[in-house]
């Protein structure tokens, strides 16, 4: 019989009452406004968006948003950063509101939410050539149907995740479906924003204002993906190491592609200066003055000379070409500069073991995430009405799917590279002899871990064997030292005392991780004993996720977790395919309005 146990980190009454109240005087006033300005009443907020239009030479609908869309993400950013710090330091919160880190969150995904309103209430000529359609008289551009979608789905995030812990316990994990779901929508916004500049340039044109605003937008994607990274930049990663490596092919090769393929040599270095500059200052802010753990990012700057590289050996011509070369050699020789880089500053050093696998997996989701950047690149120098773009031979039936063919198997490459790496297993069968080497005791003790393992080659050709503790106040993480055949000393002590959680971890071959308890506090709140090892104890290696995530239930059925799993996979796939569909709708617009013109242009120089 299932043994019931506490809920922990859901909502009480007074914060759903506060997520509820936010979010419905949100939705009012902006029904209000809505209803105002579709009515031709003047409205302050209008009259602003045509003084900023005036001064960025830009339409109404176009001119607030791109200002508020780059705080809220900033907003979500550092607020998503300083939550996992603080999981990381001190444990499970209490609900939606438990950390203050959760209100940059919150207040940011509602950002984006206004970012996507704005247009569709300040929708009036010009407009794209291709807009989606409410009314007779009522159309707005895609990029704003796009942004409104993604920040609906983060914003849905915030009550499925109390729903989340209610039924399977919490989830200490980045990677969490609900959490997954709100960061994805807001990372998916940038695409929009993206959409947004170029359907701007088909009707104004391109200056150094919006080439900015797109270089920005291209920076922002790059640091919105290290999201993804991030249990890996705090040394606590509950997934197999390969992914890191995957995850950077994976961001930089897409964002550098989407760049370089429409503009000129050296505009990489831009997007790169903006993502080291704020990802640098997000780090130092969590750490330095709120005093929590500091998050480490890989570089990004030899992906960025391998994109220039290739653009100016091949040119940007044929975008797939550079897309493909570009990401292929992120993909190996960028991944070997992320693997020198991990042994200098990252938490965990990846192992010389890992190149064949990196190399070889990422070769693969380099080239599709080239593939993927370069079909984005294409259809936003559609919208923008480019005239590379947009000739006669670039626009037939056969060529444009030809494209739409190469995106999708670059996607498809991607997609299945990434879940193929992505399941957990835990091997039973291992077993460690502890020895404790005692440093401080009283109240406070900690000790050197010594483990003598069973069988001797357990941790040959590891991935990672640490000892770590967290949640006590910080993160402790050593790396285990070999001291002869099968035994292995920490590198230093560990804590043993208060809310402190110390383990060993040991992660083999390319999916098997698993852990052994050397100490934690008695938890009533979910019915759970306090662990202490002894001197000369021998411990079981378990599935690790039963220590780092001891909250979780452990009598929910596997349907519902895969269920629950699979609801996130739907939501991924409709926000791809919105992205897909708006911004393939923009770019057919875009096409039909360069023709026309070219059209109208050889009828004055025929006349």
């Amino acid at each position: 019989m299932a043994i019931p146990m506490a809920t922990t980190g859901t909502a009480t009454f007074d914060q759903i009452a506060i997520v509820t109240g936010v979010v419905g005087l949100l939705y009012v006033a902006m029904a209000v406004f809505l209803w105002r300005e579709r009515t031709g009443r003047v409205t302050l907020i209008g009259r602003l968006a045509d003084t900023i239009g005036r001064l960025d030479g830009v339409p109404r609908w176009a001119a607030l948003s791109p200002y508020i869309h780059v705080v809220s993400l900033l907003a979500c950013a550092f607020g998503v950063w300083w939550d996992i710090a603080v999981h990381i330091d001190k444990g499970r919160d209490t609900g939606p509101f438990g950390t203050p880190a959760h209100y940059p969150i919150f207040f940011g995904i509602l950002g984006v939410i206004v970012t996507g309103v704005l247009p569709i209430a300040l929708a009036g000529k010009p407009l794209p050539a291709r807009t989606i359609k409410l009314t007779k008289s009522w159309r707005i551009p895609c990029s704003a149907a796009l942004i409104l979608v993604c920040g609906t789905f983060a914003l849905v995030g915030f009550p499925l995740d109390d729903t989340w812990h209610r039924l399977f316990g919490e989830d200490v994990t980045l990677w969490g479906p609900t959490h997954l779901l709100m960061i994805g929508g807001v990372v998916f916004s940038i695409f929009a924003r993206l959409l947004a500049v170029a359907e701007v340039e088909q009707l104004m044109g391109m200056n150094k204002r919006r080439l900015f605003q797109e270089v920005a937008s291209v920076g922002a994607l790059l640091i919105a993906w290290d999201l993804f990274s991030t249990e890996f930049n705090y040394g606590v990663p509950q997934f197999p190491l390969i992914l890191h490596p995957l995850l950077i092919a994976f961001g930089a090769a897409m964002g550098f592609t989407i760049l370089r393929a429409r503009r000129g040599p050296g505009i990489t270095f831009g997007a790169l200066a903006i993502y080291l500059a704020v990802r640098g200052i997000i780090a130092w802010a969590v750490n330095q003055p709120l005093g929590e753990i500091l998050g480490h990012f890989p570089l990004l700057i030899v992906e960025a000379i391998l994109v220039e590289a290739v653009a100016l050996a091949l040119g940007n011509k044929n975008r797939f070409r550079l897309g493909l070369v570009a990401g292929a050699l992120i993909g190996t020789v960028g991944v070997v500069a992320e693997y020198a880089w991990s042994q200098v500053w990252m938490p965990i050093a990846w192992p010389s073991s890992i190149l064949p696998s990196a190399l070889g997996y990422g070769v693969v989701v380099g080239a599709g995430a080239g593939l993927v950047g370069a079909w984005l690149a294409t259809r936003y120098a559609e919208v923008a009405g480019e005239q590379r773009a947009t000739d006669v031979r670039n626009t037939r039936p056969a060529v444009i799917r030809r494209t739409h063919q190469l995106g999708a198997i670059g996607l498809l490459a991607v997609v299945a590279t990434v879940f193929f790496c992505v399941p957990r297993s835990a091997e039973p069968g291992v077993t460690g002899t502890v020895s404790l080497e005692r440093v401080a005791t009283g109240a406070e003790p900690t000790a050197y871990i010594t483990v003598k393992l069973d069988p001797a080659t357990a941790a040959d050709d590891a991935r990672w064997f640490e000892a770590l503790a967290w949640q006590g106040g910080g993160r402790v993480l050593h790396p285990m030292q070999k001291v002869a055949d099968g035994t292995y000393r920490s590198a230093d002590a560990l804590p043993m005392y208060g809310k402190w959680k110390s383990m060993i971890r040991l992660h083999t071959g390319q999916r098997d991780m698993t852990a052994m308890w050397v100490y934690a506090p008695e938890d009533a709140a979910i019915e759970k004993p306090a662990i202490q090892v002894s001197d000369g104890q021998t411990v079981a290696f378990v599935n690790e996720q039963l220590t780092l995530r001891r909250e979780e239930r452990t009598d929910v059925p596997r349907w519902m977790w895969n269920g629950g799993y699979a609801l996130l996979g739907v939501v991924g796939l409709l926000e791809i395919a919105g992205i897909a569909w708006l911004v393939g709708r923009g770019a057919r617009g875009g096409r039909l309005r360069a023709a026309h013109l070219a059209a109208g242009e050889r009828e004055r120089e025929t006349a």
